[in-house]
């Protein structure tokens, strides 16, 4: 039985979104959309506080961590493993997620004259 990496199963489709909200065929409500983007809005944030936290903290000994705060250590901890088993997976999602984001924006139904 053969294993595949997180990598493996994780396709980005930020530049396929964007291609198809540009050419009309990704069509959203604007109630959906201003939904899908908040959505995504908060997880590009908890990604960018994710890989932040790891990238400060580059070097820093768990001991060092302790010092500071209990839940520091954790907090780290967390981040570096989410970041090591999606074999960069987070960083791929910082780059895609403002893709999808763009995609949603433009795939927002106009409002319809006289409506609200």
């Amino acid at each position: 039985m053969a294993f595949r990496s997180y990598r493996d199963q994780v396709t980005f489709a930020g530049d396929l979104l964007l291609q198809l909200a540009t050419d009309g065929r990704l069509v959203l409500e604007p109630a959906e959309a201003d939904r899908v983007i908040a959505g995504l809005m908060w997880t590009l944030e908890e990604v960018s506080g994710r890989l932040r936290v790891v990238d400060l903290l580059r070097g820093t000994s768990l001991p060092e961590l302790r010092r500071v705060h209990p839940e520091l250590e954790r907090a780290v901890v967390d981040a570096v493993f989410d970041e090591q088993v999606t074999d960069g997976g987070l960083r791929r999602a910082l780059d895609e997620l403002p893709k999808y984001i763009e995609a949603i924006r433009k795939a927002r139904k106009p409002a319809s004259p006289g409506g609200p």
